[in-house]
């Protein structure tokens, strides 16, 4: 008979996860090249055109605030989608010292409307729905758990950390996506865990031994390389796509594109 693996010990600690502030241009070119792979070009011309037929609110800016109209319909929405205690308003403030905020976040024009026919802009509009929605949606309460895990064959012990989602809030419609550098070793090892008991007989599905390296800083992708524009304040939101593109037009940069998902690398020469 092979080893049984049974829980021997849980430590549980309680946490909250807090959804993202409304779109800014910025933070939809990243989101939309993490998530969607699209290039910041295809996502400002995608959003003109979500614009131009009135189903966003303008796409360049650099402000996270929703005007009032906008905060009654989504507080609507959710309440009327998801029942009274998934909302929560909130309001939020720009970290960017340099934001002049001259329009609102972009959000859709009509919350009711979550989704548009046309195939092309989909994509890039459940995204900014999506995003939108969750901004007024209360904070998801989580368990961070450690489970020691026995093996019968062994004296050595397993351990496995994650979190167990003791209510969505807004995960039940939005989860951020983050650049890979931006992403610590231990929040890598970590993900989801399912509900445990102590003495739980656990299955043995499936191990992997993976041995970790210090790795260089990875590559700029587009969405990473607008974000550093924005952290270094060079350009504004109306610029960076084509920022962007005069740098490749002109090859100061090699472009690749990644195998393992259809997103852009870029390597600054």
């Amino acid at each position: 008979m092979g080893a049984g693996y049974s829980v021997s010990d849980i430590q549980v600690k309680p946490g909250k996860r807090t959804p993202a502030a409304p779109f800014t241009t910025s933070t939809l070119q990243q989101e939309a090249s993490r998530k969607l792979g699209y290039g910041v070009s295809k996502t400002m011309r995608v959003a003109q055109q979500l614009y131009e037929n009135g189903h966003i609110t303008y796409m360049r800016t650099d402000s996270v605030n929703l005007s009032d109209t906008a905060l009654g319909d989504i507080t609507n929405t959710v309440k009327g989608m998801y029942g009274e205690n998934y909302h929560q308003f909130r309001r939020y403030k720009n970290k960017n010292q340099s934001a002049q905020e001259a329009h609102e976040a972009i959000r859709p024009t009509y919350m009711n409307n979550s989704t548009v026919e046309n195939p092309e802009w989909k994509r890039l509009y459940e995204l900014i729905w999506k995003r939108t929605m969750a901004s007024q949606m209360a904070d998801a309460q989580l368990e961070k758990t450690t489970a020691t895990i026995d093996i019968s064959t062994n004296k050595e012990q397993l351990t496995a950390s994650g979190e167990v989602i003791k209510f969505e809030g807004f995960l039940k419609v939005y989860r951020e996506d983050r650049d890979e550098e931006d992403i610590t070793e231990d929040e890598a090892a970590e993900g989801m865990l399912p509900p445990l008991q102590v003495k739980q007989q656990l299955p043995l599905v499936q191990m992997t031994a993976t041995e970790r390296f210090t790795r260089a800083s990875p590559r700029y992708t587009e969405a990473s390389l607008v974000k550093k524009l924005e952290e270094l304040g060079i350009g504004r939101p109306s610029t960076y796509a084509p920022t962007i593109s005069t740098i490749i037009k002109r090859e100061y940069v090699e472009k690749e594109i990644k195998k393992v998902f259809p997103e852009i690398s870029v390597c600054l020469l």
